[in-house]
């Protein structure tokens, strides 16, 4: 039985250590740097490993206007480019074990 489209985005995502390793620096850099009292190396660094993808969707709400530019948009842009590039992590990690196998297997 084959997995459904749901279940295989979720396992390229989070099923291989380095996806793991990649959102587990993210959530940990966020706990650190967010809020008044937060360290503001460790929120620099958490967004630092948003870029490029988050750079990407903050220019677009940007160009939309003051209105789009709250807290919840910037923290589902982060979360949103979280997910994307732990996904790709996980395609590369896919296509690494696929390419080390022997041939017929």
């Amino acid at each position: 039985m084959r997995s459904g489209p749901v279940r295989a985005f979720a396992r390229i995502t989070f099923g291989n250590w380095l996806s793991r390793v990649y959102l587990g620096s993210a959530a940990f850099l966020l706990l650190i740097g967010a809020g008044e009292g937060g360290d503001q190396a460790a929120g620099l660094f958490a967004l630092m490993l948003a870029v490029p993808t988050g750079a990407m969707l903050l220019s677009v709400v940007n160009s939309l206007g003051a209105w789009a530019q709250t807290d919840g948009s910037i923290w589902a842009i982060l979360v949103c480019s979280y997910v994307f590039q732990a996904w790709l992590l996980g395609l590369l990690v896919h296509a690494v074990r696929r390419g080390s196998r022997p041939a017929g297997l």
